[in-house]
């Protein structure tokens, strides 16, 4: 099962082909499949396709947040699904790891899986004082009904108009770009690591999940904010900037593109 291939749904975009995967959370498993040199195709999805493509799959709507979304792979190896379907970037990359040992995504275990719970603990925590640069200028990028889709749904979540949530005053820029440091601080202090350690990674040499979970946000925020992008990779003595750049070409790959008959909404 391990030589079939993975499909992949990842989430449509207008962007050059090497930045047109632009989610962080698709971006996670983009970046898994070309680490481990898993061979994979993909389909583009709109936005408005993603339930009635998970609830045609059989999957189960998460727990909490919205119920459904992508990433959403295929693969024979999937025994919890009838579809062979998985969904979440996490499930996903565990799954993936276990089917596909080499190289691993946990190169130390369980120590590295605790690296990554705590990594992704971080990033989540990023949120609030990024969201309102990047998200509103996401939905230029999307298809037209993806695009209809986007406005309503996030402009009910900030509460007002997309149009007006990108901030414009400069003390309040200042004041999210405060917020952000701080957040980003313990993990700019992680990659730099003691006295003596190599390697962009926060486990030196060796990537692992944490790493490429990591290095899918900063993606995100270089695809559409290139000045908050730059102020990001500025702290420290750059260790974001290493890290991103040691994961890109894994960020930038690219499957063999597969269209797909989606149902229709209900």
């Amino acid at each position: 099962m391990a030589n079939e291939s993975v499909h992949f749904f990842d989430l449509y975009s207008d962007r050059p082909t090497a930045t047109k995967s632009w989610s962080p959370h698709t971006l996670k498993v983009r970046a898994i499949l070309n680490f481990k040199g898993i061979p994979y195709t993909q389909t583009w999805t709109s936005y408005p396709d993603v339930k009635p493509l998970a609830t045609s799959l059989g999957l189960s709507p998460n727990a909490s947040g919205i119920p459904y979304t992508v990433p959403i792979i295929i693969h024979k190896s999937v025994t919890s699904n009838p579809n062979g379907a998985i969904m979440d970037s996490i499930p996903i990359g565990l799954h993936l790891d276990k089917v596909f040992p080499s190289p691993p995504l946990f190169p130390s275990g369980d120590a590295s899986y605790a690296l990554l719970l705590a990594v992704d603990k971080i990033v989540s925590q990023l949120e609030p004082s990024i969201r309102p640069f990047i998200v509103p200028r996401v939905v230029s990028h999307l298809d037209e009904r993806g695009q209809k889709y986007f406005h309503e749904t996030r402009s009910r979540s900030f509460g007002k108009p997309l149009s007006e949530v990108r901030p414009t005053n400069a003390e309040t820029i200042e004041a999210l770009w405060k917020e952000s440091a701080t957040v980003a601080a313990p993990l700019v202090k992680m990659l730099a690591g003691r006295e003596g350690k190599t390697g962009p990674f926060f486990e030196g040499e060796k990537a692992g999940f944490a790493d490429l979970l990591l290095a899918a946000r900063l993606a995100f925020i270089a695809r559409y904010d290139e000045e908050l992008f730059g102020r990001f990779v500025g702290l420290g003595g750059g260790e974001l900037g290493r890290l991103y750049e040691a994961c890109r070409p894994w960020l930038e790959g690219q499957g063999v593109d597969k269209e797909w008959e989606f149902p229709q909404a209900a």
